[in-house]
């Protein structure tokens, strides 16, 4: 079932990616980088929105309804996504007490992003914890579609930035609206104790939340304040492109392995196959996609980013991937074994200490070194998040390192970058020709490596697959 499940989350999130990265490819050729920054301010404080009021509500579905499937949360997670709603409201006025100074049409875009984001992606918990893949799926992809489509139009009415902060918005609505009506079973009535069990394990949770998402603001609104608009989109650009592969992925390996690992709690050895199966995917996935946007970003930038972000972001790149790989392993899998000792201080004190010293480097990196002074900063900081995490996992729930299995993600990896690296000095230019070529070569040479040292059991599956097809075609 897990490679099965695997397999429909995996295919939705490349889809969203792909979708995610035409989004960029023409946002970028149809904004200017002050214009394109305004969306990346937006989407920071949207970020910290969420994290504030409504992390608490998702962490906490993840866990709960996964581990009761004859329980039904719906009810008690409606009834309190509702209740913060409220309270959100009510506390963004003393944002103006205290700057009078900050754009009210910002906020409110942001507010309503965060609202709508948030509440498609509780929805989207409760598919992934009652192992509903294809729904998940389907839901998925109709936020994603619509946002671009809402994203071109409001480009289209001279909207700008503010266009694509509604834009995302109102996509993630048309998914919150199709979660709701796709579900026809009966929704389960408010129950106190839930609501409680919710509040004590999801509350403390905040905090860490909220530190996770002002770290990934922060960035980007240092280098706004430091450097102004046009920096905040380069760098803004050439954060998203990881996040939107990278990233994006890595969550269709949680959607399909987390709920698992928790079903299977209550035995030991079960629940560490899980785990050990659940890095070597994450790794099998990400580590393709870090060496191909590090190695080709030349490639990748010249033929998909504007002509306006391609010089900065295409400097950027390997570094913020690198950041991303650190970013990955602890969001992904370090920081689950906070989860399953239910240790939610521990992850708190961790992002904490993270967002602690991203703000301190940024502030330092940024004055000094501008633009790549901030990516520098950001790698510095997920490498000490991830050691961090490490240190702290050994007092909670130490989640197992299969050596062996990731020395053949490892050597898959080092084939595709030299094939990458062999091909970029045949191809002359950054056109698309140039970018098939290459990701081509490093793609073979990545998939040969895999099947041939049987990473993740290819090789196994892939043969068995064919004896199917085989048995089949003969009537077997």
């Amino acid at each position: 079932m897990l490679n099965r499940h695997f397999s429909i989350y995996l295919v939705s999130y490349i889809l969203s990616a792909a979708m995610g990265f035409f989004a960029v490819t023409a946002y970028t050729r149809l904004l200017t980088p002050a214009e394109y920054g305004v969306y990346v301010v937006g989407m920071s404080i949207a970020g910290i929105l969420g994290a504030i009021f409504f992390a608490w509500i998702k962490l906490s579905v993840s866990r709960y309804q996964a581990m009761s499937a004859e329980v039904d949360f719906r009810g008690t997670a409606m009834v309190g996504f509702a209740l913060t709603v409220l309270a959100m409201c009510a506390a963004t006025p003393l944002v103006f007490l205290f700057r009078s100074d900050v754009s009210v049409a910002l906020v409110l875009a942001s507010m309503f992003v965060a609202i709508m984001s948030n509440g498609f992606d509780v929805g989207q918990e409760f598919e992934r914890a009652k192992f509903r893949p294809f729904r998940f799926a389907a839901i998925s992809m109709v936020r994603s579609v619509s946002s671009v489509g809402f994203g071109l139009l409001g480009i289209w009415l001279g909207w700008g930035g503010m266009g694509l902060l509604a834009a995302f918005g109102l996509g993630s609505f048309a998914g919150v609206i199709l979660n709701l009506v796709s579900d026809r079973a009966r929704v389960a009535s408010f129950s106190r104790s839930q609501f409680m069990q919710l509040a004590r394990y999801g509350l403390p949770l905040t905090l860490a939340g909220l530190s996770v998402a002002v770290y990934s603001a922060s960035d980007r609104l240092i280098v706004a304040f430091l450097l102004g608009k046009d920096s905040a989109g380069i760098f803004g650009v050439a954060a998203d492109l990881p996040r939107q592969f990278m990233v994006m992925i890595a969550t269709s390996v949680a959607a399909a392995t987390v709920p698992m690992v928790f079903r299977s709690l209550s035995e030991q050895d079960t629940t560490r196959e899980r785990l050990t199966e659940s890095l070597e995917l994450l790794l099998v996935v990400v580590a393709p996609v870090a060496v191909w946007l590090a190695l080709a970003a030349d490639q990748v930038t010249g033929t998909l980013v504007g002509v306006d972000f391609r010089a900065g972001v295409s400097a950027l790149l390997p570094t913020l991937v690198l950041a991303r790989c650190f970013g990955i392993a602890n969001q992904f899998y370090v920081q689950l074994s906070f989860q399953l000792a239910e240790r939610p201080f521990m992850l708190a004190a961790q992002s904490f200490l993270t967002l602690v010293v991203s703000v301190a480097l940024m502030l330092a990196m940024v004055r000094g070194y501008g633009i790549y002074g901030a990516a520098l900063a950001t790698l510095a900081t997920e490498a000490i998040g991830f050691v961090v995490a490490v240190v702290l996992m050994h007092r909670a729930y130490p989640v197992p390192f299969d050596v062996v299995r990731l020395a053949g993600v490892a050597a898959s990896a080092a084939a595709m970058a030299a094939a990458i690296l062999l091909a970029r000095s045949q191809v002359h230019g950054t056109g698309i020709a140039a970018l098939i070529i290459v990701s081509v070569a490093g793609g073979f040479a990545y998939a040969a490596t895999a099947w041939l040292l049987n990473v993740a059991n290819v090789r196994t599956l892939s043969l068995r697959l064919l004896r199917t097809f085989d048995r089949k075609a003969l009537g077997v």
